[in-house]
């Protein structure tokens, strides 16, 4: 069976593998490159969604992996013994891949969806928690992801307020022809790239729920 720790650092080697491939693509671009500027962008938008998914998959995992062996979960809790070796672990999968509601899907890409799932089905002192900032940094990163992965006004909208607060501040006329691929490329957050920085805090959030 995985541990927290193993699905921690088997998360942070696919985002090093991340890291490698965009520096390889931000270093063939251009007139000696072999990309164009809009193929890096595009480019870019497939390797952040990768990070995001990845980081879904690391939470979707956790939660897994802590409601098959918390023993104040209320898999544990209800159901003492198991007759076959691996049996909580797939229950645990069972349960929480079930809709909490008939009307709703699971929100794997939502931080505050699954730390409210956790308070549902494990004990008090689950994991399942990042600081406010991070947090706040995660939810940012989302409505990117959107922007890329749903074409519509809505999420279009919440992408365009996004980027022109504060911490990015891209101006009416930096607007102009924008893509979520060229803003991830080519702005910058607190003095990296947004790719960089998303790379970071992606690190540094799988570290807060799994030190």
């Amino acid at each position: 069976m995985a541990t927290p720790e193993s699905i921690r650092d088997d998360f942070l080697l696919s985002i090093t593998h991340i890291r490698q491939a965009f520096l390889k693509v931000s270093g063939n671009v251009g007139r000696n490159g072999i990309f164009t500027f809009p193929d890096v962008h595009k480019l870019s938008e497939g390797l952040f969604i990768s990070a995001l998914t990845y980081w879904e998959s690391v939470c979707r995992d956790l939660l897994i992996l802590e409601l098959a062996t918390d023993t104040s979960g209320i898999l544990k809790k209800e159901i003492s013994k198991f007759r076959t070796k691996g049996a909580a672990l797939r229950l645990a999968e069972k349960i929480l891949s079930h809709p909490d509601h008939p009307e709703k899907f699971i929100e794997w890409s939502s931080f505050n969806s699954i730390e409210s799932r956790a308070n549902i089905f494990l004990g008090a002192n689950h994991r399942f928690k990042l600081t406010q900032a991070t947090n706040d940094d995660i939810a940012k990163l989302k409505r990117i992801r959107n922007a890329i992965a749903h074409k519509s006004d809505k999420a279009w909208g919440s992408f365009i307020k996004l980027i022109s607060a504060s911490p990015f501040g891209v101006t009416s006329s930096q607007r102009k022809g924008i893509t979520p691929g060229r803003f991830i490329y080519s702005n910058q957050w607190n003095g990296n790239t947004v790719m960089e920085r998303t790379l970071i805090l992606l690190e540094n959030a799988v570290r807060e729920l799994v030190p």
